[in-house]
């Protein structure tokens, strides 16, 4: 199948049977021998059509008069991984692109080859004349907002409230950025410097992170990024595929070497084993998840790093455990959440997770935290983290547990500052939520 039909095949089973992007094109790419350009292409086009699906169907929507969402779903994705290229792909010609898009129309949908031709070659001919986006022609600075980097108004004004006007402009065109290639160097194995070494070797570009001492920003990868789990460096555990603001999480909680730490969601295991690196594979660290499945990728990590004082359990942290009261020196808790710090990596998020969803994800937190007090020894430390930027799962959380619990005390991250949001701002992190609290003796 060709590259620009299997991106179509994906956006329909993402659209429309909720698969997960990450995973399916994972998959995908698992199952065909495609050549490294052709990969490129692929993740590129799948990428891009969600990442800009709003400001995709407000360019069609100048050329169409029905509505959208009553075109046939294969037809409306051709026409979106078109004008993507179009509008998107400098390297890529526009008839190359139309012709290609037209031929795959013929292929699935016979009847609409006409339109889709009619439609696209109308838009490659206003594209040479007409200015793609007018942001004066919006009386609304968040709604312009919302269709250019085709992220719904609502998460806009969630960012807005989280980082304030100002920031928060200069960090939504980031959420359609792709993310750095950032690693781990695994310090149980190698330092960072080596790693860099070993790295250049390769070809490989590497930049210090400024928020880790044991980050890497990886560029110029070649076929490095799509076949990492293959090299030898990752094989060897040498290091972890993780972002600067999951790094974060670890570094705030500070297990020491003989503490028994609870890791409370676990899964798939990069702050766990980050937790493991810090305490120099001493002591103890539980990971619970609710998965079978989960779990065993935590083991699979942790030994591929050489880590072996992670202990996993199957446990649902809703189920209140006594036998776990004051048990822990130290919790991590990296909450079940809406997500909407991470839309880089997961575009549908913001298309998919409804209000409903986010209400009951608000209860389980609170179910968590509850928890999660009630498990830390007096003097300890527990640190709650999100990748979302929802009020009501954050700071809201962290007050209700204060009101609730008096004895548990907020400690300041820096002065001034109760609690952390890291973004794209900050060398290229994507957005956590993280707060400290500590347990009166």
């Amino acid at each position: 199948m060709k590259i620009r039909e299997q991106a179509v095949k994906t956006l329909l089973r993402v659209s429309r049977e909720g698969a997960y992007s990450n995973l399916e094109t994972k998959k995908v790419l698992g199952e065909n021998h495609y050549k490294e350009e052709d990969r490129g292409l692929y993740l590129n086009i799948v990428y891009g059509t969600l990442q800009n699906k709003l400001y995709l169907d407000y360019l069609l929507k100048k050329h169409i008069s029905k509505d959208l969402n009553k075109l046939d779903p294969e037809v409306l994705e051709i026409l979106r991984i078109a004008v993507y290229q179009i509008y998107f792909l400098d390297k890529i010609p526009s008839y190359a692109a139309v012709n290609e898009s037209v031929e795959i129309t013929g292929r699935i949908k016979p009847k609409a080859r006409g339109f889709v031709n009619g439609v696209l070659r109308n838009i490659l001919r206003s594209k040479e004349t007409d200015e793609a986006f007018d942001f004066s022609s919006f009386s609304n600075e968040k709604e312009a907002l919302s269709v250019r980097y085709s992220i719904p108004v609502w998460i806009i004004h969630k960012y807005y409230e989280t980082f304030g006007a100002e920031k928060a402009e200069k960090i939504i065109p980031l959420l359609n950025e792709k993310p750095p290639f950032t690693i781990r160097a695994n310090t149980l194995k190698v330092d960072r410097n080596t790693l860099e070494e070993k790295l250049s070797d390769k070809g490989i570009y590497c930049e210090k992170g400024a928020l880790d001492c044991d980050a890497l920003h990886l560029s110029h990868l070649g076929g490095f990024e799509n076949q990492v789990q293959c090299d030898p460096l990752f094989t060897a555990g040498c290091f972890m595929i993780q972002d600067q603001g999951a790094m974060k999480a670890a570094r705030l909680l500070g297990p020491q070497k003989t503490d028994r730490v609870l890791d409370m969601c676990a899964a798939p295991g990069g702050k766990t084993t980050h937790l493991s690196q810090i305490m120099e594979n001493e002591g103890t660290i539980i990971a619970r998840d609710i998965f079978d499945s989960r779990l065993k990728l935590i083991e699979e990590t942790a030994a591929r790093l050489g880590i072996c004082n992670i202990e996993t359990q199957k446990t649902d942290g809703c189920i209140f455990r006594p036998e776990d009261r004051e048990a822990f020196d130290r919790i991590l808790l990296d909450a079940p959440c809406s997500g909407l710090g991470i839309i880089r990596r997961k575009p549908e998020i913001r298309y998919t997770i409804t209000k409903k969803a986010r209400k009951e994800l608000v209860r389980i937190q609170r179910q968590l935290l509850d928890h999660a007090v009630q498990y830390l020894k007096p003097g300890g430390t527990l640190v709650y983290c999100t990748c979302t930027v929802n009020s009501d799962e954050n700071e809201r959380q962290i007050e209700r547990v204060q009101k609730d619990y008096p004895f548990m005390r907020i400690e300041a991250i820096s002065e001034g500052e109760n609690s952390i949001h890291t973004s794209p701002l900050d060398d290229g992190c994507d957005c956590f939520f993280m707060a400290k609290l500590k347990k009166d003796c």
